[in-house]
């Protein structure tokens, strides 16, 4: 979908066009930095708090190096008061972030992905396996499984906050805190697992009509920015000059309902003739051609002249999927990594009690 277009919107309103690819990696963009939250927050977490005791040691002669190695642990919380009662905090309130953060750019999609069911003709939707007909009114193919998906991401956010709030204004040593780490308050990690699987599916069953999403575009002034830009760019216009004249040209065009296409050129060059005397210009006469007047309101022409790391540009946009599958490569060969570490620690532990066991 590099050369899909489609609108991005600003405030509910129709501002841009870019691609559909465009679109997708940005919120892929965005769960990549939770990945590295993860990595991060792994790193903290990953230490083990055992052998202390509860907070000041014991007498027994207790190996924590040791104990932390056959555990999975990669070192130790070194302080004994910091490792049994005040880390305990860290769990619940990093970990749990990490899964609010997520939450919130899930719900975000889901709403976004959702409004085009505010329209008569769409040009995102579910596949119709993935919506149910209403009981009452048989028209409507209701997208369940998106206000599922986001409603299942409100609940993340309101467990993520339940273990902040609990963990508030808490004497060190008390349970309040701890008890969120427990099987019973670790819902956010199961409601977070279970949010990014109905997203998975809600992604899966996602349908784009390419010329429906092209019209949509056609239908509006989504690149009057672009006249501006070019009679800058081009011809040396002054950018307060070509935004008047654009906003005019938007003016007369919805007074008329006149699309981009279908705006004549001869009232182009007399809004422009107006715009350059109103700023006292020297020509006050459209330096574009009828042809590039009408190239400059095409959104495929807008989208492919744009430049610069991250536009929406194919080029670029090709860049950025080769170099965020080059990031899910490392994020899966990490999670891997970890996980190997943990089975191989669990082994090694068994072969201890193993030795320990024939021991006389």
């Amino acid at each position: 979908n590099v050369d899909t277009y489609v609108p991005a919107y600003t405030n509910g309103v129709q501002a841009m066009p870019i691609s559909y690819a465009h679109y997708l990696l940005a919120f892929a963009d965005s769960f990549e930095r939770d990945a590295t939250r993860i990595r991060e927050a792994y790193a903290r977490l990953n230490l083990s708090p055992m052998g202390t005791a509860v907070l000041a040691n014991s007498s027994w002669s207790v190996n924590r190096e040791r104990l932390a190695a056959l555990l999975g642990f990669d070192g130790l919380i070194v302080n004994s008061l910091d490792a049994g009662q005040i880390s305990t905090y860290d769990v619940p309130l990093e970990a749990a972030s990490i899964a609010s953060s997520a939450a919130i750019r899930v719900g975000a999609l889901m709403q976004d992905i959702h409004v085009q069911y505010h329209q008569t003709r769409p040009w995102l939707l579910l596949g119709a396996s993935n919506t149910y007909t209403s009981s009452a009114m048989p028209q409507k193919a209701n997208p369940g499984v998106i206000q599922n998906t986001r409603a299942k991401a409100t609940d993340v956010v309101a467990s993520a906050q339940a273990a902040t709030l609990r963990a508030h204004n808490v004497t060190p040593g008390m349970i309040d805190y701890k008890n969120t780490v427990s099987a019973s308050g670790a819902k956010t990690f199961v409601l977070g697992v279970e949010m990014l699987q109905q997203l998975d599916g809600v992604l899966a069953a996602l349908q784009i009509d390419p010329a429906r999403a092209l019209e949509e575009l056609d239908s509006d002034w989504i690149t009057s920015m672009e006249l501006a830009e070019t009679l800058q760019r081009t011809h040396g216009v002054p950018f307060r000059v070509g935004h008047h004249f654009a906003s005019e040209i938007v003016l007369y065009a919805r007074s008329q309902n006149l699309r981009p296409k279908e705006f004549p050129y001869d009232q182009a060059k007399r809004i422009y003739a107006e715009a350059g005397k109103k700023y006292q210009l020297d020509q006050a006469v459209l330096p574009l051609d009828e042809a590039t007047f009408r190239a400059t309101l095409s959104p495929a022409n807008m989208v492919q002249t744009r430049t610069g790391t991250g536009g929406p540009q194919p080029a670029e946009v090709r860049r950025m999927l080769a170099s965020s599958n080059t990031a899910l490569a490392r994020d899966q060969t990490w999670v891997q990594a970890r996980r190997s570490r943990l089975i191989e620690a669990e082994a090694s532990l068994n072969r201890s009690f193993l030795e320990l066991a024939r021991k006389p």
